[in-house]
């Protein structure tokens, strides 16, 4: 597995490297003894470091692994990252037990809408300043793709100027963001139709337009839109080649899963509520679902995902971290130790979910989220002697290096204590 191209980086004394690949006969692809050479911003070599010494040269940066493994870098297919403000109250309300309706009675503001007074009307600039910190604590812990969502503001102009500061996001940081529109997030409480009918005529355009997206997603929920209504938004958004996602069957099905399956959805998040037939339709549809049992843990989910019946079905199945401002989790390592303890997921499972299957969910696999000769060279080094070490000490950073297209973006030294 190599290309005879001189590696402008080379990664050596790595204990595994972990391909990420399913189709390996033992379901990862876990190599010991290996290399990964890295020419610009591609995989070049994956060999034994003897059969690489010829491509390696004064000019070619050595990072040694230490004996720690080495996977591709992490993948969240799934935040809210561009927000002002949090939803502590609220979290810490419903961790004494209150739900949506225990919330309501007690008269507290809950939810997206307890977000909008926060976020409207904020510049891009501004909303920059708030993510940056959160964005520089996921890259340093491993994650180098993440999507994120417009949709806190609920408005024309603070859904562009939450995108157009993902994309600044992304210069400042080095990290490779995807963006999605997301303005059907909240019903509004007067003039929902209007609400659709200005998204479709105006925003929908103009996010395709400028580039700020590329996909388009919806909530469907009995108290948010309905699959009539997504279906319409998602038919526009396609019409101007935006992909879709949905957001759906969180709480209860309303058939947002079919809709998924229907429209060539590249994903269905949360699906806490899916049913066999809506996973028979989706597998067959190649649609994706992403689950976020951190998420599902912070809010108290009455019915969290069962990730054992999603891999059963056959849905490729992918996991994020559903950052928001009520779910202020960064790291897919977290993430990772959520879905085994959790969620019933192997270890393999927890990590091909923040990789290759986290990439597919973002229609980015062909070149992220597996380390394979021809792929970006994204790549973590993480402190830990074997990969499945990652789901149990998912309450530190084990992440020692972060490779995002060829370049080392983090590097810490652990366990090293200043003195006077």
């Amino acid at each position: 597995m190599s290309r005879s191209v001189a590696a402008d980086l080379m990664i050596v004394g790595a204990r595994q490297v972990i391909l990420c690949d399913p189709a390996q006969t033992d379901g990862l692809g876990i190599l010991e003894d290996t290399a990964v050479a890295v020419h610009g911003r591609e995989i070049t070599a994956i060999a034994p470091l003897a059969d690489l010494r010829s491509i390696s040269g004064p000019a070619t940066i050595i990072v040694d692994a230490a004996g720690g493994i080495v996977t591709p870098g992490l993948v969240d297919c799934h935040t809210h990252l561009m927000f002002a403000g949090d939803r502590s109250d609220e979290y810490l309300l419903r961790a004494t037990g209150l739900d949506d309706s225990a919330l309501t009675a007690a008269g507290v503001a809950w939810g997206v809408g307890a977000s909008q007074a926060a976020n409207i009307g904020l510049s891009a600039e501004a909303l920059v300043q708030s993510a940056l910190p959160r964005a520089q604590r996921m890259l340093a812990s491993g994650t180098t793709t993440l999507e994120t969502k417009s949709g806190y503001a609920l408005e024309h102009a603070s859904d562009l100027a939450s995108l157009e500061a993902a994309q600044i996001v992304a210069q400042r940081t080095g990290l490779e963001i995807v963006g999605t529109y997301l303005g059907a997030h909240a019903r509004p409480r007067e003039g929902a139709g209007q609400y659709l009918d200005r998204m479709i005529a105006d925003t929908l355009p103009e996010v395709a337009d400028r580039a700020l997206a590329e996909f388009c997603d919806v909530y469907v929920d009995p108290d948010v839109f309905t699959v009539a209504e997504c279906a319409r938004v998602l038919r526009a958004a396609a019409d101007l080649g935006l992909r879709a996602k949905l957001h759906t069957d969180a709480r209860v099905n309303i058939g947002g899963g079919k809709l998924a399956a229907e429209m060539g959805a590249v994903s269905v998040d949360h699906g806490n509520m899916l049913s066999d037939e809506d996973l028979r339709a989706l597998a067959e549809a190649g649609t994706s679902v992403a689950f976020f049992p951190g998420f599902d843990w912070a809010v108290g989910h009455r019915h969290p995902v069962d990730a054992r019946r999603l891999v059963c079905s056959g849905v490729p199945v992918a996991i994020g971290t559903d950052l928001c401002p009520v779910c202020w989790h960064l790291s897919q390592q977290m993430s990772m130790g959520f879905a085994t303890r959790l969620s019933g997921l192997t270890p393999a499972e927890a990590l091909l979910g923040v990789t290759i299957n986290a990439a597919r969910a973002i229609g980015r696999d062909d070149r992220i989220g597996s380390i394979a000769v021809g792929k970006q060279a994204d790549l973590a080094i993480f402190e830990v002697p074997d990969y499945r070490q990652l789901a149990f000490r998912f309450g530190a950073n084990m992440a020692a290096c972060v490779i995002k297209n060829g370049r080392v973006l983090v590097e810490r030294k652990t366990n090293e204590l200043r003195g006077d």
